[in-house]
């Protein structure tokens, strides 16, 4: 993830893993490698028109608070499919997600729509996201 963080529209420090692992431990998940990797350089990056959920980090509080256990728990929680986990949003009310299968979050990057409860994958990981965005 490193080659690509130059594509990658932020100025947010990354997060420390400890945090990263705590954040699994609460919505009961383990994130992709990639997304890992990701947030340890940038916490809460944007990619294209898309503001990724930062991960809660205990030096940054303030700007950490609207997390992605936050948004999984207690915004959506009602209107959210049970095997998705929302990372994103980009102000549509539509949501980039990571599928849950056995409380490991699968590589590829689905986005939900909203007004149809539809899903379609955009990319096979959180790179070729990137990548394809830019």
């Amino acid at each position: 993830m490193n080659e690509i963080m130059d594509l990658v529209d932020t100025n947010r420090k990354g997060v420390a893993e400890a945090a990263i692992r705590e954040t699994e431990q609460k919505l009961g998940i383990r994130f992709p490698d990639q997304y890992v990797q990701l947030f340890r350089l940038a916490n809460g990056p944007e990619i294209g028109a898309w503001i990724l959920f930062p991960v809660k980090d205990p030096d940054n509080e303030k700007k950490t608070w609207d997390d992605v256990v936050r948004q999984n728990k207690e915004v959506l929680d009602r209107e959210f499919p049970d095997n998705l986990l929302a990372i994103a949003e980009d102000g549509t009310g539509d949501y980039l997600c990571l599928k849950v299968e056995d409380e490991k979050a699968v590589d590829s990057i689905y986005l939900w729509l909203h007004e149809t409860d539809e899903t379609e994958e955009l990319a096979p990981t959180l790179k070729d996201l990137i990548l394809n965005m830019i």
